[in-house]
């Protein structure tokens, strides 16, 4: 196991700056994921830290070294691609292998550690098998089992499940779950899927245009997330977002007319800003609620979702907590609890507290 330490880390392509200096420890035995929109940096930074881009400046320090220089085989660290990157010619045992085999081990301790793997992974029974065999699940456990053979300090993950159907993904998201405790070993992961992310991570890195925007707990960021796009990027469906301002000891929602908030100390008098409301934090048909009517109508099985169109054309996503009713085109009142309201700066983004 090891700890990565990333020191004024900085990644350009020319006159463009991929990654702003940037600094970042990630503990030992961390299952540590980076999260952000296409284009924020997530891939990139984690093929920096795999040696597969090259640093522009600042070190990548894994288990204590500095591996900024270093191929990318001596740095302790396997990847995982999204892609598998299987030899279609050579049998799930072989894939396993190659890597050992490269680095001249003797055959039996070739066999022993592939089948160590393999009854990790559950591949024992699939170990004669070529790649064209094996179903999209089992090919990804495949690249995992090559991995794990190297033994390494640090495993990297790049979206390694966004080519797999739905049920798919949840059992792969149960097996490397299983996985990173059986193991106990130091894992990055990049994904754009917000359950991967809250179901698997210790901490989220959330980036936007290489940037680190917070870094917490899924719950920390859930709860307490410290900017206007954090709030938008973190929760499934996302935050709901009102223009409301500031008058006297009240806080007025504009696409929400009749709904009142008291206003708290942090908010200065005569504020304007953005209310966010979390989907599950409405009080439906509380007496005094504002009345919105339902456009849509998402039924889950144990979940609910009503959408309405405001004022303005403002959105709104309501969780109906596993209602049947109301359907679309019925009206509900809604209030909002004021421990429930997030306050934000629209200007600078930042969240008042």
């Amino acid at each position: 196991m090891a700890e990565i330490e990333l020191r004024k880390l900085r990644k350009s392509y020319g006159a463009f700056e991929a990654i702003p200096p940037l600094d970042l420890m990630i503990e030992d035995g961390e299952f540590c994921i980076f999260v952000g929109p296409s284009g924020c940096g997530k891939s990139t930074l984690l093929r920096t830290i795999a040696g597969l881009e090259d640093v522009t400046a600042g070190e990548i320090r894994i288990d204590g070294t500095d591996v900024s220089q270093r191929h990318p085989g001596e740095r302790g660290a396997a990847m995982v691609f999204q892609n598998y990157a299987l030899y279609p010619h050579m049998t799930v045992r072989q894939n396993m292998g190659y890597a050992l085999k490269l680095a001249k081990k003797p055959k039996a301790e070739i066999e022993e550690t592939v089948e160590r793997a393999a009854r990790t992974l559950g591949l024992e029974e699939l170990l004669d098998r070529k790649p064209s065999q094996l179903s999209g699940g089992q090919r990804q456990r495949v690249a995992i089992g090559r991995a794990i053979v190297r033994d390494p300090k640090v495993f990297l993950f790049d979206e390694p499940l966004s080519n797999l159907d739905a049920e798919l993904r949840t059992r792969m998201r149960l097996e490397l779950a299983d996985l990173h405790r059986s193991l106990g070993v130091t894992m990055v992961y990049v994904t754009h899927d917000q359950v991967e992310a809250m179901t698997l991570a210790d901490r989220i890195v959330v980036l936007r245009g290489g940037r680190i925007e917070q870094v917490g707990s899924p719950l920390e960021l859930y709860d307490n997330p410290a900017n206007l796009f954090v709030a938008r990027f973190i929760g499934s469906p996302s935050m709901n977002f009102f223009r409301a301002t500031a008058d006297g000891n009240a806080i007025a929602i504009t696409e929400l007319p009749g709904l009142i908030l008291p206003r708290p100390d942090f908010v200065p008098e005569g504020w304007s800003g953005l209310v966010g409301v979390r989907p599950e934090h409405f009080v439906i048909n509380a007496a005094g609620g504002t009345e919105v009517r339902l456009r849509a109508v998402e039924h889950l099985g144990g979940v609910t979702y009503g959408y309405a169109t405001l004022s303005a054309g403002t959105g709104i996503c309501v969780d109906l907590e596993g209602r049947r009713e109301p359907g679309a085109g019925d009206t509900i009142a809604l209030s909002i609890p004021p421990e429930c309201a997030f306050f934000f700066d629209e200007r600078t983004e930042i969240r008042l507290r």
